[in-house]
């Protein structure tokens, strides 16, 4: 049989860490077994987490090409970025100089729009071209956030109509994303995402969702499109990871409940540990543990002022993240999102830790959780219910009375789920004639300047 080519672009990849480049790195790891030769393309960025033991999961017949971007470094960009998203809400902006800096701001944002990662585009556009070519590709898949990268994937369903390709999107976007990140609120920003999907939704053969909400809210958006274009495919764990994970005692005479991950506004531990402080019977009983990097804009003063014992450790290897999960009684999952499941989750339930889920009911991680009976859910909006909660915890020694369901939890291995892919990918091949579509009148100054000018210069200079 021949051995088809796949061209993954993922603007993060390892050695990159974190939960972000999961996705990209368990496709580029499986597709191989499932018969597909893969093609990584992926930028040399600055990123807040590095985890270089990643790159031993990566095939070595995975060939994986790395561009220059414009993009500044992290630490600089996001001040830049928090400081616009300031400046941009204030009511200073009322005199004239403060007018002329507003007027400032919205330019700097429509440069950069939809996120700042766009700044890769005329590397990204000009390299996955030259794959395309050299290696006759006929499929390529984009994972998102960030959601900038779709603009080289119509970018190049434009340039090559014959090929198939594939938008895999982890975050709903327009309810979701653009609310609380980048420059979360802004209307520009927001009309330009929703034009950037709908070209998106309307030039790729399929849309990939992660969970059942995403792929509703997002098929609803576009009911003129077959529905066999949108396909639910979920995050999961990696069982080979965690094959050695094995319980180990903590050594103190304490319940520890441990979080792991960044530390972002929709995951803030505030409730939980607000319920905590009002338990005073309980503070020399709970030892709670955040293992991870915490987000600039989320409000350090979360974590002060507790009569209960709190120890904050930064963002450690995915290796080392297991030995936390390992000592603990119970892992933390915090999350006020109804749409989305943040990626630990699967790697929570694998572990057979019993997970504190303070989450919304009719929440998709709510349903993950009872469907795998893996542990607590309780509003975060009540406060009175999580403190029960803990005290019940506490009376069980963090033991959780219920059987998990292990088939339940099986079925997000990243082997079944790269299979599912594979699949998908293979229809793709074999479904409809190639379409192709209208250059979109509101390319913005980057994707102009990705074929001629500034930014050929600058990806020509890089190769």
């Amino acid at each position: 049989m021949t051995e088809e080519k796949v061209l993954l672009i993922s603007c993060y990849f390892p050695p990159a860490g974190g939960i972000n480049v999961q996705r990209a790195l368990s496709l580029a790891r499986y597709l191989p077994e499932n018969g597909f030769r893969v093609f990584v393309l992926t930028a040399r960025s600055s990123v807040p987490m590095m985890d270089r033991t990643l790159l031993k999961l990566v095939p070595s017949d995975v060939q994986v090409h790395r561009t220059l971007t414009l993009e500044p470094p992290f630490r600089l960009r996001k001040s830049v970025w928090s400081r616009l998203n300031r400046t941009a809400h204030s009511t200073v902006a009322t005199n004239g100089f403060g007018k002329i800096r507003s007027a400032i701001v919205q330019s700097v944002k429509r440069f950069v729009s939809p996120d700042p990662q766009v700044l890769w585009y005329p590397f990204a556009l000009r390299r996955a071209s030259k794959l395309i070519r050299k290696e006759k590709i006929r499929t390529v898949l984009v994972t998102a956030p960030p959601f900038s990268a779709f603009l080289i994937v119509n970018k190049l369903k434009r340039r090559f109509p014959q090929i198939r390709t594939i938008a895999d999107i982890r975050d709903e976007w327009l309810d979701y994303f653009v609310k609380e990140f980048v420059f979360r609120g802004d209307e520009s920003v927001s009309a330009r995402a929703a034009q950037i999907e709908r070209t998106t939704v309307e030039s790729c053969d399929r849309i990939v969702s992660v969970t059942q909400a995403s792929l509703d809210r997002i098929r609803a958006r576009y009911p003129e499109q077959p529905s066999e274009k949108f396909v639910l495919i979920p995050n999961g764990y990696d069982p080979a990871t965690f094959s050695d994970f094995r319980s180990r005692t903590h050594n103190i005479d304490k319940l520890v409940i441990t979080y792991t991950g960044t530390v972002y506004q929709p995951a803030s531990p505030k409730t939980y540990l607000d319920a905590l402080d009002r338990l005073p019977q309980l503070h020399s009983c709970f030892e709670t543990r955040i293992v991870g990097r915490i987000a600039e804009e989320l409000d350090r003063g979360v974590f002060e002022n507790h009569g209960s014992s709190i120890r904050l450790f930064d963002f450690v290897p995915q290796a080392e993240a297991r030995q936390f999960m390992e000592e603990t009684d119970v892992l933390l999952l915090p999350w006020t999102d109804r749409i989305n499941i943040p990626g630990k989750c699967f790697e929570y339930l694998i572990t057979g830790k019993p997970i504190l889920a303070i989450c919304y009911a009719d929440s998709e991680v709510a349903r993950l959780i009872q469907q795998s009976a893996s542990g607590w859910i309780v509003s975060p909006d009540d406060i009175g219910a999580i403190q029960q909660v803990l005290m019940e915890i506490h009376s069980l020694r963090g033991k959780y009375p219920r059987e998990r369901n292990w088939e339940a939890i099986r079925q997000y291995e990243r082997p079944r789920l790269a299979a599912d892919y594979a699949r998908v990918i293979r229809e793709s091949l074999k479904s409809g004639e190639p379409c192709e579509i209208e250059n979109p009148d509101t390319a913005t100054w980057i994707e102009r300047e990705a074929d001629s000018g500034l930014g050929a210069s600058f990806a020509r200079a890089e190769e």
